[in-house]
């Protein structure tokens, strides 16, 4: 699954939903009262029929009477009603997307225009106030340009008639260790934004620590358990393809254990050994098992040990050859061990 698909599974959950306006500037989320969330549909129809799919769209209740300014005598000074809601709009990225600002100005649009289509825009009516968020868990750093970055220079006779329009990112790059260990959606773009095996532990315990508190119901822990699969599957993909896959083992299974009951934990190890060998590396999976000898007993044992299981074909044996890397202590005992699996199917 990816990192995307992973926020909307996580983020079509109304607690975690509120979890990231904790995340979000403090006078950015004044008015919202995130105790009155109300989902909303996502996929929205434009001229001409052509679909479009936002990620998520949440409806929250306000909590004062806001000002609203305006040039119309009927807008200047009136005031938000305060029972309404205002939208907020989600958009995950893994990646950075030049055109951002463009495609959060159209989910924006569509949004108001569905409301305005329910009952109509009578008199007097005023379209929802809506605040657009980029959650964004990519690899590297990325500065999101905006829509006038992205626009041609206009003559000044024009500026009165070009819309403004700017969303606020939520980088994971920018969370800090205290936040994961305080807010589970901090811990989890954490864990999603991590490149480096060796830090998803400590980032897996920090987000299953907050999703399965002492007493947590069955509704929740079934949540965490959505969410587990899902994320297991995103870093045996992310890791199992590296060059130190063998290495990351120790740090995936490590991880595993704060993230799910043993059975599925047995299952995903079980993946994770045929993904390294059947499918994580581009040279063949033989060749994947010599790399692995000949860095720990050197070039003559490497190549031996790849003769011997160059023909090999049976995952099973192969999962257990690699086995035979890590636990044997010298290179005359690989072989030999080696030798016998092939020969007779088990290891000695």
């Amino acid at each position: 699954m990816h990192e995307d698909d992973i926020c909307r599974t996580a983020f079509a959950d109304a607690s975690m939903t509120r979890c990231l306006l904790d995340l979000l500037p403090q006078d950015a989320t004044a008015e919202l009262d995130p105790s009155r969330l109300r989902r909303l549909p996502t996929e929205h129809v434009a001229a001409g029929g052509q679909r479009r799919r936002a990620d998520m769209a949440w409806a929250v209740g306000t909590l004062v009477r806001a000002e609203i300014g305006g040039s119309s005598p009927e807008r200047a000074g009136a005031e938000a009603d305060s029972g309404a809601e205002a939208l907020l709009a989600l958009e995950f990225q893994s990646s950075p997307d030049r055109a951002m600002a463009l495609r959060m100005e159209i989910y924006v649009a569509l949004l108001r225009q569905e409301v305005a289509a329910e009952g109509g825009l009578r008199a007097g009516d005023l379209l929802p106030r809506v605040l657009p968020v980029v959650v964004y868990t990519g690899g590297r750093r990325w500065r999101p340009e905006t829509l006038d970055e992205l626009t041609a220079p206009t003559p000044a006779g024009w500026g009165n008639w070009q819309a403004r329009f700017e969303f606020l990112c939520l980088d994971a790059a920018n969370l800090t260790a205290e936040d994961g260990r305080s807010n589970p959606v901090a811990a989890l773009l954490r864990l999603l934004a991590t490149r480096q095996a060796e830090s998803v532990p400590a980032r897996a315990k920090a987000l299953f620590d907050r999703l399965r508190p002492a007493g947590s119901g069955a509704e929740r822990q079934a949540f965490a358990n959505r969410l587990a699969r899902a994320l297991m599957q995103l870093l045996i993909a992310r890791f199992a393809g590296d060059e130190e896959s063998d290495r990351h083992r120790h740090h995936m299974q490590q991880a595993l254990r704060y993230m799910e009951e043993p059975t599925m934990l047995a299952e995903a190890i079980t993946e994770w050994r045929q993904n390294a060998i059947a499918e994580g590396r581009t040279e063949g999976r033989t060749e994947v098992l010599r790399r692995l000898a000949t860095r720990r007993f050197g070039l003559e044992a490497g190549a031996e040990f790849g003769r011997l299981l160059a023909d090999e074909k049976d995952i099973d044996r192969l999962a257990l050859a690699s086995d035979l890397v890590i636990d044997c202590s010298s290179a005359e005992e690989l072989l030999q061990r080696a030798s016998h699996l092939l020969r007779e199917g088990s290891s000695p």
